[in-house]
């Protein structure tokens, strides 16, 4: 037996029949302990109580899951909700005036749109597109290497459906992105879930359970609402793994440079560098004030990027900004100082930084694999050992070679992938240990 429940509050009107009403369902259900039923509930049992007390109406989603641990009828409970909460407004609380609990009224909600800025000059991945809006159950995950466009290709898709989302779009960066040499930590899970509860209009009372009632109230919302969900540079499947859930309503997109194999039930699209025909436009839509054209110029330009989408808009960018800098200037530079992995920078942006954050996990041997690779000719390698291969994964993991085995498909190593690896070699930089920040995908 608990203690004896304290009297309803009989100065909350509408609240207290309510809460009288919700008494007696658990009567009727054999007066279980609201400790038993917070069991079941995915709510704490100080939120139970409170749902029963009259102070103020208990949220949709409290009064179905306090309906749920009596037996009582979800659907005639959630019509008698709706009936006694239209007009309702919360009593005072403390001398203030309290906002509405979460779905007081279902238009009141609050509508977060969190995503960052549409990525304008996205071109092509016209097949990954295709994929991404084909009907399948969501997660999804985007992986491939650093710099291959993983983040903007979410990012654009994100946008393409933030319209049919009509809930709102949540994001959150798992990886912390470098500026600098630093980088604060990246965020724990449950300061993710409990920001994304908040932006969805949960009370605070309700973020007072345990971190698993708090993940289920995030994927009971998920699965009630159309929100488009976007968890960017992923490290690993712990971080991610309590903010899934079972929705035919909801999208989450995971953007990780790894394929995150540790998650179940997801479905995964694995980025390649573009086809040279899309650097190519990517090129002459950015440059057309100097009458580029798909030349020698504009397809070496592109071969020495690699066909990344970073390397070819940092390049861009860069050559739009110094109108006396051309196209076949920058190539020529390149072909005779290979030194793209340090040029690419604009502002805090860096290829080399993103490589750097890559080839900081690696491994003594992946390193020296990875040196080796860069200094052999495309095609060079025919057959790898089993040991090998591990290694191969490991690189290709870290973002820094595609899963496609890309020494043997004649590509070879990415020029930039390739300069940046040997201008490290050069200088001694097989322990990058010291590099601050976070790993970034």
């Amino acid at each position: 037996m608990g203690r004896p429940e304290k009297p309803v509050n009989t100065s909350g009107g509408i609240a207290t029949q309510f809460a009288r009403e919700l008494r007696e369902l658990r009567a009727r259900a054999g007066n279980p302990t609201y400790r038993e039923m917070a069991r079941s509930a995915m709510f704490s049992s100080s939120v139970l109580s409170s749902a029963a007390s009259g102070n103020r109406m208990p949220s949709l989603q409290v009064t179905l899951a306090f309906v749920a641990a009596c037996g009582g009828d979800d659907e005639a409970w959630r019509r008698h909700w709706h009936v006694a909460t239209s007009g309702y407004t919360q009593p005072p609380f403390g001398g203030r005036k309290r906002r509405p609990t979460l779905f007081q009224r279902r238009g009141s909600a609050p509508h977060p749109a969190q995503l960052p800025q549409r990525p304008r000059g996205f071109t092509g991945r016209t097949a990954e597109l295709a994929w991404l809006r084909s009907p399948r159950d969501t997660p999804l995950v985007i992986s491939g290497p650093a710099g291959v466009g993983k983040s903007d290709l979410a990012l654009y898709y994100a946008h393409s459906i933030a319209a049919e989302q009509t809930d709102g779009q949540l994001y959150a960066d798992l990886g912390g992105l470098r500026h600098g040499g630093g980088a604060p930590p990246a965020p724990a899970p449950t300061d993710v879930l409990d920001g994304f509860l908040r932006a969805l209009g949960v009370d605070d009372d309700q973020l007072a359970g345990t971190f698993d009632h708090r993940a289920g109230l995030y994927r009971t919302l998920l699965a009630e609402r159309r929100l488009v969900v976007v968890l960017d540079n992923v490290q690993d499947e712990q971080q991610v793994r309590p903010l899934l859930a079972e929705t035919t309503t909801s999208t989450t997109l995971l953007v990780s440079r790894k394929r995150l194999l540790g998650l179940r039930d997801v479905h995964r699209l694995q980025l390649t560098p573009l086809p040279r025909g899309d650097s190519i436009a990517m090129i002459t839509t950015a440059l057309p004030h100097v009458a580029v054209s798909a030349g020698p110029d504009c397809d070496r330009l592109a071969e020495l990027c690699g066909d990344l989408p970073l390397a070819l808009d940092l390049a861009l960018r860069k050559i739009a900004s110094r109108p006396r800098l051309t196209l076949r200037r920058v190539v020529e530079e390149w072909r005779l100082n290979g030194n793209s992995a340090d040029w690419l920078t604009v502002g805090d942006l860096s290829l080399r930084d993103s490589f750097e954050s890559a080839y900081r996990t690696l491994s003594a041997p992946a390193r020296e694999l990875l040196e080796q690779l860069a200094r052999t000719a495309p095609g060079g390698f025919d057959a790898v050992t089993a040991a090998l291969d591990e290694l191969v994964e490991e690189i290709a993991d870290a973002g820094l070679l595609t899963h496609a085995d890309p020494y043997l498909d004649g590509r070879g190593v990415p020029p930039p992938v390739r300069d940046f690896v040997l201008s490290t070699a050069e200088a001694g930089g097989h322990d990058l240990s010291a590099l601050a920040g976070p790993v970034s995908a």
